[in-house]
């Protein structure tokens, strides 16, 4: 307990500083912008390209990715339908910021803190299908749905998909997953040195992104889809530890998962969709919040 305590306090000082180094103006809120394409595109790869790597596919790992996929398509259905008399931005905003889990730069530094090894590969499962739909498919459906358009090119979910370094980091491990391919040692390593910044700067990066601003028409929404994300994440995680059939610690992990924050992408999504308020950002921000308590929760009763 005195472990996940410590390691958990740790990551909340990293946060904590950051806040505090953008209240007295020594970062910027677009400081985090600048880590988000460094984590994005080097740290985050490299992390998972170490964590990932010998992956041995199985009906548990299938299953992963199948609930990681699920659980998203959920979600998406749940805002639709909870916003189902908003004005068409609004539902796919409601799309956007009701599904997507920020797995990569929030949960999986908890996870290879405290469950190295297997853990990791299980998140680094699940994350292989919300990646899937938080980074193409997730946003395309919105902008169908925000834009009232009749037409659905898939050219541009693909290209949006493939843009991820990440998926592709994904996408690579379980190509090389199903012809039980290993990365050499060498590439490994640089990886490993590479990747293990990758918790610092993720969590400097959610405490310049932290800020609660929001105006009284948008507050709704805000407390809305913080609450259906609450209901999603009880309901679904119930019944992955009732219904599925996976070991207890791919049902621990997926529990962490579904209480990660919303997605780095939710907010710059939205305003691609069109919206061009406070409330992505701001429900972001108290989904951090929420999540932090969350995890430290379940660490305190998983291990």
């Amino acid at each position: 307990m005195f472990d996940v305590l410590i390691t958990s306090l740790t990551f909340i000082l990293i946060i904590v500083i950051a806040y505090f180094l953008k209240k007295v103006k020594v970062l910027k809120k677009s400081d985090a912008n600048i880590l988000a394409t460094i984590i994005m595109n080097v740290t985050l790869p490299c992390a998972l390209l170490t964590s990932a790597n010998g992956i041995t596919l199985d009906m548990t790992i299938l299953i992963l990715i199948a609930v990681g996929i699920l659980s998203n398509v959920i979600m998406i259905l749940v805002g639709y339908g909870f916003a189902y008399k908003e004005r068409p931005v609004i539902k796919g905003t409601y799309m956007i910021n009701v599904s997507g889990y920020n797995i990569g730069n929030f949960v999986l530094p908890f996870v290879q803190s405290f469950f190295p090894g297997m853990g990791v590969v299980y998140l680094c499962s699940f994350d292989i299908g919300n990646a899937l739909m938080g980074l193409g498919i997730t946003y395309a459906l919105a902008d169908h749905v925000a834009s009232g358009q009749s037409d659905f090119h898939l050219k541009d979910v693909l290209k949006k998909l493939f843009s991820s370094i990440p998926f592709d980091v994904y996408l690579l491990i379980f190509i090389m997953a199903i012809f039980q391919i290993e990365f050499p040692s060498y590439i490994l390593s640089m990886a490993t040195t590479i990747g293990a910044g990758n918790s610092f700067l993720a969590m400097m990066m959610i405490g310049l992104m932290l800020e609660i601003k929001v105006s009284h028409s948008e507050a709704y929404h805000v407390i809305k889809i913080i609450v259906l994300r609450i209901v999603g994440t009880l309901i679904l995680s119930g019944i992955i530890f009732i219904v599925l059939p996976l070991p207890l610690l791919a049902k621990e992990i997926l529990t962490m998962a579904l209480c990660a924050p919303l997605s780095t992408v939710s907010a710059v999504f939205s305003q691609r969709i069109g919206y061009s308020g406070d409330m992505p950002a701001t429900a972001n921000s108290l989904s951090i919040i929420i999540s932090i308590v969350c995890m430290i929760t379940l660490l305190l009763i998983f291990i």
